[in-house]
């Protein structure tokens, strides 16, 4: 039998209150009830459009009718209704989400229903679809239906018809006219282009025939891949690789990404940011002989610091937004202006992302695009989604998208990127605004190490910057190049290699077989051949101060010194006397402190706890910090229904007990309190061991902390609420904190901070710095304290390095001298002058970040550096060299020309704004 009508009963009282909020099951029961309606068979033998009826009010007049009831709706029918209405002769459709399911269903109601093409009859159900978001989207912006139902109904019934009678063409052609009838009626109250973005993502799984099928569907998309993934990709998929290259070529691909690997950007030094990039960028030429104009990732990783990096590296735009946990900020427009913490600035797409493999993504839709078109001057949704995982509608979107944009244009982000107005407004957001996951994740997954993991990939990354400043160096002394190990972490024989290679270049002989290494730590001992000059090499730009163990004479003892090292120069050591401790303290064993202090600082250890009771800088009066080692015990877990508290408010700290505190090393140039103690419960139970060195250098401001723990009591899987730390205590509730960013320094209120290199307390007269040594996670407790997370769950590290600087100016100099000191090297020969400089910055707050010799003809020919200014301070930067440059030129991440320099005899002259990072490329 024909049906004469066919209608939805929809759990409503209007369109303007249609259930857009449902999900899962309930959503994907409205969406297939709607557009299943729209079956052309069903559109020829009803020969009308169909309509919808409230749930809790349905018809009288039921014969010969088809009706859908999706689940939503089933709680509101009049009871029995539903059987009268099959009493009457009609179908109705109960208890079935699948839209195929209830096309077969109405179908069969009609026995003499003729074939259609099913690719054919998915268009019929995309327009049924599509008819349903125009007139809930007229709803949302305000608006009045405005389609022409009548036009539409006689275009969609003779589409119908040509589509039974095997008229394929013709059946296309009327549905390109229905699809414009609805574009038109958008158009009516949003008369510019609305953008959608189909996001494909990428996994090693995933890179077969899921990403071909993606691929060959003709809409366009953009595919986040990482330069290691586009790497894996052409090796192992050449039918994949070989549709990539034919989606590229006919641009309806975008690439995205940026990296090789999507590592924890925000805790790795800037120049590993940029070697993960080029590397990155690299990959991709090599695998699709082209690049990624938009940066993304799908695991977090934004930091303030990209703008400057992407947009040197020739990026268009950028995702600012993530697909794992971890927090971001959100502006004010789905096409931003993302400023850094400098300057720079790139545009930026920041609207989230809808599942495309659900089906309220799509019947959110009217609510999402309302809200875009309200607020953006480019009306943008994304939709993201693994290959090939995609719910029936969005795949009805795309089948839209090939007719007419009635809902949106699919877009390529190149496209989007290029195409659309660039925003008025700058969005620049705090650091504070962005919270990586990486700590929890890493509990999460039982991943061993999940602190020192940071700490020694810091390290190495610096060492890596240490070896490649120290070859540059070497290479422009002799004039010919000399190979340096290029990304990837450094063993420390790599920077042996450079620090004797600098050497023999500063010495004039081969350094052959010798003792060479890093500054050794005050507790540690810098063995060498007795009677052999020993030279201490900086890769620093800045001055190293630093207390060395030196060889002693022919009787092999040693002693401390105080070596003064230019900045990118060296320092010949002393052959030093050992002497005995000749510390001067008037603490006695009976006394609740002992003391150390040099000119500066004077610092103040509990026999009592261990720890240090007070810091005091000679220029000022009061404690600038007490110090304590903890283990932080979480507070019960609440009950189901228990009012939130904070964290803060019922956990509680061990107790640190000193067994012996004893002076284990006194001298001229060195210092050293040791404690031994426990760490016990608030019953006196005991947690953990711990041995303490707190070390003072003369001249120096930087109280340095070495510190052992022997752990009993492993921490709980709440690395935010159970762990040992290092806990800092200070005086002034106003102090204001600031926390590294990359070298930089910024403003933080957060309560969990992520900082690899220094956090500062600034309070009104006083400073204090903590430097971090590469631990990169903190947390701050009330006003007053922070605890420096040591171990967490799955840690095994039991050694650590900090310092305190008391009233120092310049944290990132202070910070990097701590995490990459001197390289030492016994020579053959002593260099002609006791101490020199290669390169020399006028302006302490800037530091170099990079050194790489300019080559050309198997020559050296200058010299390329990037120079980092870090605390917020604009003006002009002397770089002087030891040899006169005849040109200098500001490049960018490739080396092309972006700004000029001065040259002032062999002073190179750059203007910075705060923050910036410049490279300069000079030539002899």
């Amino acid at each position: 039998m024909p049906y004469r009508e066919l209608a939805i009963l929809l759990p409503c009282h209007s369109l303007e209150d249609f259930p857009v909020y449902q999900e899962g099951p309930e959503a994907e029961g409205l969406l297939a009830a709607w557009s299943a309606l729209w079956h052309p068979a069903l559109l020829a033998s009803a020969e009308r459009l169909p309509t919808w009826y409230r749930a809790d009010g349905p018809p009288d007049e039921v014969a010969e009718r088809l009706f859908v009831v999706p689940a939503p709706s089933e709680p509101l029918l009049v009871a029995g209704w539903t059987s009268r209405a099959h009493d009457a002769g009609a179908c109705v459709v109960r208890k079935t989400q699948a839209r195929a399911e209830i096309v077969a269903a109405a179908l069969a109601k009609l026995p003499d229903a003729p074939p259609v093409d099913a690719d054919l009859a998915a268009d019929f159900l995309a327009l049924g679809l599509c008819f349903l978001l125009v007139e809930l989207l007229t709803r949302q912006m305000r608006y009045m239906s405005n389609i022409d139902e009548i036009h539409l109904r006689n275009l969609a019934i003779a589409a119908a018809t040509a589509a039974c009678e095997g008229r394929a063409d013709e059946a296309r052609e009327k549905l390109r006219n229905c699809f414009e009838v609805l574009a038109e009626a958008r158009e009516r109250f949003y008369p510019v282009e609305a953008y959608l973005i189909d996001l494909v993502l990428t996994a090693p799984t995933t890179l077969g025939p899921s990403l071909r099928g993606e691929l060959d569907n003709p809409v366009p998309k953009n595919l986040l891949i990482s330069g290691e993934l586009a790497e894996r990709l052409a090796a192992e998929q050449p039918d994949t690789l070989l549709a990539l290259r034919e989606a590229l070529a006919q641009n309806r691909l975008s690439l995205v990404g940026g990296e090789y690997t999507e590592l924890e950007l925000p805790l790795l030094p800037m120049e590993a940011i940029r070697r993960e990039l080029a590397r990155g960028l690299a990959a991709y030429e090599q695998a699709f002989n082209t690049r990624p104009t938009v940066y993304g990732r799908r695991r977090f990783g934004l930091t303030p610091l990209l703008p400057a990096v992407l947009s040197s590296a020739g990026f268009s735009g950028a995702l600012h937004f993530t697909l794992d946990d971890g927090h971001f900020p959100q502006g004010g427009q789905s096409k931003m202006r993302w400023e850094g913490v400098d300057a720079s600035a790139i545009d930026a797409l920041g609207r989230l992302p809808l599942d495309a493999s659900k089906a309220e993504s799509v019947l959110s839709y009217s609510r999402k695009m309302g809200e875009t078109m309200d607020m953006d001057h480019v009306a943008t949704l994304v939709f993201a989604h693994w290959p090939g995982q995609i719910n029936p509608f969005f795949a009805d979107l795309r089948r839209m998208a090939s007719y007419a944009p009635a809902l949106g244009k699919f877009v390529t982000l190149d496209e989007f990127f290029e195409k659309t107005d660039r925003p008025g407004d700058v969005n620049k957001f705090r650091a504070d605004q962005y919270r990586a996951p990486y700590l929890r994740q890493a509990i999460i997954r039982e991943e061993s190490d999940p602190l020192s993991r940071l700490a020694d990939e810091h390290l190495a990354q610096l060492r890596a910057q240490s070896a490649q400043t120290m070859t540059a160096l070497a290479s422009l002394l002799s004039g010919t190049p000399i190979a340096a190990e290029q990304p990837g972490p450094p063993s420390q024989c790599t920077v042996d290699e450079a620090a004797a290679a600098l050497a023999e270049r500063l010495t004039g002989q081969p350094v052959g077989e010798s003792t060479v290494g890093r500054a050794a730590g005050p507790s540690e001992t810098q063995d060498g051949p007795a009677g052999r000059p020993t030279l201490a090499l900086n890769p620093h730009s800045f001055a190293l101060r630093q207390a060395i163990e030196t060889p002693g004479s022919a009787s092999g003892t040693s002693a401390r010194v105080i070596v003064e090292i230019p900045p990118l120069g060296f320092a010949a050591l002393p052959v030093a006397r050992p002497t005995a401790p000749t510390a001067k303290t008037k603490s006695k064993p009976n006394d609740k402190e002992l003391a150390i202090n040099n000119e500066f600082v004077q610092v103040v250890v509990s026999r009592q706890t261990g720890g240090i009771r007070s810091i005091y800088d000679v220029g000022q009066r009061g404690n600038l910090l007490s110090q304590q080692l903890a283990f932080r015990l979480p507070p019960p877990k609440p009950k189901p229904g228990d009012v939130w508290r904070d964290p803060d408010a019922d956990s509680s700290y061990s107790n640190m007990l000193a067994d012996e505190v004893r002076l284990s090393a006194g001298g001229p140039a060195y210092n050293e309190v040791t404690s031994i103690g426990r760490l016990v419960d608030p019953e006196g139970s005991r947690i953990a061991g711990f041995t303490q060195r707190v070390g003072l250098a003369r001249g120096s401001r930087v109280v340095l902390l070495e510190i052992e723990l022997d752990t009993d009591l492993p921490p709980r899987a709440d690395p935010w609420n159970s762990y040992y730390a290092c806990r800092f205590a200070w005086g002034d509730e106003a102090a204001e904190l600031r926390r590294s960013v990359g070298l930089t320094s910024q403003f933080t209120d957060a309560r969990n901070l992520e900082a690899p290199y220094f956090i500062e307390i600034r309070a009104a007269k006083a400073r204090v710095t903590l430097l971090t040594g590469g631990w990169p996670y903190h947390r701050r407790v009330g006003d007053r304290m922070l605890d420096t997370l040591l171990v967490v769950r799955g840690e095994s590290r039991r050694r650590f390095t900090l310092g305190i600087g008391a009233g120092i100016s310049h944290p990132a100099a202070d910070a990097l001298s701590l995490l990459s000191p001197a390289s030492l090297v016994a020579c053959q020969a002593a260099p002609k002058s006791p101490s020199g400089w290669l390169f020399h910055i006028d302006a302490k707050n800037v530091v170099t970040t990079h050194w790489e010799a300019v080559e050309q003809d198997g020559r050296v020919v200058g010299f390329r550096a990037r120079l980092w200014e870090t605390e917020g301070k604009g003006g002009p930067v002397r770089l002087r060299s030891f040899k006169a440059a005849a040109s200098a030129r500001q490049v960018d991440f490739f080396g092309q020309t972006i700004g000029n320099v001065t040259l002032e005899g062999d002073t190179i002259v750059a203007q910075f704004t705060p923050y910036e990072l410049i490279e300069i490329e000079a030539k002899w």
